[in-house]
């Protein structure tokens, strides 16, 4: 029997709860929010799920100290703000085998290293939810480049959310070249920040640039814009453009005698990805997504262009960043 949790009942932690109906794993749910609505809009979700004699039973919290003593699996959905004040609270009473956090980690880069200690002292296994290495279409890109090293990817559309978003791209593109960033400039973002759906969050617009090695990269979110999300990625003789919105992949090899290739594909939705990742983890002890010491390594250096820029036009730290 497994001991799961979901800590932070929101839009997030309500399809995670979705994807955790479907295991196949007999399991007990734990969902923890201190927002009776939330815990209410998480029950239904919950309803609306098949049912599964796999699921033994579900149990809603309004704080983490009610969690049982030992728990084999934890999402921590909560928003970046609270994340690692729910990490300690979680960790400091009781014992908990593996946890999948959502991103952005925490606002505060001083906070990595603390996360970093306290699940090492722990001994807790820790993963962060960038699921694109999981969606099967950038296996397809992955060895579509794989003869030719990546020269150039692009992330391009309008008010997709860039602040709290590019770690999703950040994290892709880490995983297309087995490399960390090794530059990223907030140069040219915009001076203006905009309010994020959330609140006391914010957002930023312009263009994020940067390296990972040889590969430049440049992402960019137009400010009062609905331009379509479109992905770019070329090599020498090699170009591929991602339509996710639309479940289009175009393919265009300068060397075939018909260059032009169309792929369609389906991009997972969470509630799906999420009974995948939890299986395997629980199961395997491992997982496709990035572990909690590869996002550290994508997280810091994007957190500290981002909170720079931050200082300079709302006259925050430079160490903090306003995203969730």
């Amino acid at each position: 029997m497994y001991r799961i949790a979901v800590i932070g009942a929101g839009q997030l932690g309500g399809r995670h709860l979705q994807g955790l109906a479907r295991l196949s794993l007999p399991c007990e749910i734990e969902v923890v929010d201190p927002s009776p609505v939330s815990l209410d809009t998480a029950r239904q979700r919950f309803a609306e799920m098949p049912l599964n004699s796999a699921i033994v039973s579900v149990n809603y919290h309004s704080s983490i100290e009610t969690l049982p003593s030992t728990l084999d699996y934890v999402v921590i959905a909560t928003t970046a703000d609270v994340r690692l004040s729910v990490l300690q609270t979680l960790l400091a009473g009781r014992k908990v085998r593996s946890v999948l956090l959502e991103k952005v980690l925490f606002q505060y880069q001083g906070d990595y290293a603390v996360a970093e200690a306290l699940l090492s002292s722990h001994k807790v296994q820790a993963w962060v939810n960038c699921p694109r290495r999981a969606f099967p279409i950038y296996d397809v890109v992955r060895d579509f480049f794989s003869e030719e090293p990546l020269k150039y990817f692009q992330v391009m559309g309008g008010g997709w959310g860039l602040g709290c978003n590019s770690i999703h791209f950040i994290d892709l593109l880490g995983m297309l070249t087995g490399k960390i960033p090794t530059e990223i400039s907030a140069t040219d973002l915009d001076n203006v920040l905009v309010s994020s759906k959330r609140k006391n969050f914010m957002e930023f617009t312009g263009y994020l640039r940067g390296r990972f090695g040889d590969t430049r990269f440049e992402i960019t979110s137009f400010v009062e814009s609905s331009a379509r999300l479109l992905v770019t990625l070329r090599s020498e003789s090699r170009t591929c453009v991602i339509d996710e919105t639309a479940g289009h992949a175009f393919f265009f090899d300068g060397k075939r005698q018909t260059p032009w290739e169309r792929q369609t594909f389906e991009v997972p939705f969470l509630s799906h990805l999420s009974t995948a990742i939890a299986t395997q983890i629980l199961t395997e002890g491992s997982s496709k997504i990035a572990t909690f010491e590869q996002s550290m390594a994508y997280h810091l250096p994007l957190l500290a262009a981002l909170g720079a820029h931050a200082a300079l036009t709302q006259g925050t730290i430079a160490n903090f960043c306003p995203v969730t």
